[in-house]
């Protein structure tokens, strides 16, 4: 009879502890678990992409006199038939070799600032007047690196997200488990390298500076502790599940024990 009241007494309590060691798990694994809904939080500031070296940058120049500025768009003929305006290499000293206007010192400066200079200028020298001037950086990627994806990824648009990459490459499939609370994020800063550690469990990655990615930038994803178990692991993990088990008959045993010597 003691022995069964003894169990029953322990069975809840090793139920709680299950409970909580679930929850605990749950939050070092759900994205962005501290989300408040409904709530409406503040939109996260764009961050202007600046030209880098080694940008391709397609530069497209409309008027409603189109014979004014045949000259600064240069049209090539794709493999497919396509036409396309041809794009501009930033080389190593941050200039574009661009027509009419021979060289143009860009970097450093972000799209919008680039055609606020085109325009100005085109217009200054009469070459037609109120112009509009399109830039786009063409070649923006963003490299991941980990155990189970590692690849460049390319983006059209230019406020990429961290969640946009992790959609494109493929990062939250079951496959692809990595560390959600740890994710390496490296930054070419023209003259020095930035990194940084970023958690997609809160909803602070919002607002941290590498919500919205630049180009070139380098996100290493660490395998998660399951991935880990499962491939070179296995065995001390479940040897320290036994260890646990183990233990825990011991006390069972024990405490069962001591009632026994007490009747």
């Amino acid at each position: 009879m003691h022995n069964h009241r003894i169990i029953k007494l322990l069975l809840p309590t090793l139920l709680l502890a299950l409970l909580a060691t679930s929850c605990g798990t749950s939050k070092k694994y759900v994205l962005l678990n501290d989300v408040h809904t409904p709530h409406e939080y503040t939109s996260p500031k764009r961050h202007d992409l600046h030209i880098k070296r080694g940008d391709d940058l397609q530069i497209l120049v409309a008027h409603h006199i189109p014979e004014l500025i045949e000259d600064f768009n240069k049209w090539v003929s794709g493999s497919d038939n396509s036409n396309s305006i041809n794009t501009y290499r930033v080389n190593s000293h941050g200039y574009i070799s661009y027509p009419i206007f021979d060289t143009i010192y860009v970097l450093g400066m972000t799209c919008r600032e680039l055609e606020e200079y085109l325009e100005r200028r085109i217009t200054a020298e009469g070459r037609a007047i109120n112009p509009t001037v399109h830039v786009k950086i063409n070649n923006f990627k963003v490299t991941v690196i980990g155990e189970s994806v590692t690849g460049v990824f390319e983006f059209d648009e230019e406020n990429v997200t961290i969640f946009d990459l992790l959609a494109k490459a493929n990062l939250m499939s079951g496959e692809n488990n990595i560390r959600r609370d740890q994710v390496l994020i490296v930054r070419d800063c023209d003259t020095t390298l930035r990194t940084d550690l970023v958690s997609l469990l809160s909803t602070d990655i919002i607002y941290s500076p590498y919500y919205y990615l630049q180009q070139n930038d380098m996100v290493y994803v660490y395998p998660s502790k399951t991935t880990i178990r499962r491939s070179n692991q296995l065995l001390d993990y479940w040897w320290s599940r036994v260890s646990i088990v183990t233990t825990a008959v011991s006390v069972v045993t024990l405490i069962l024990t001591l009632f026994n010597k007490k009747d």
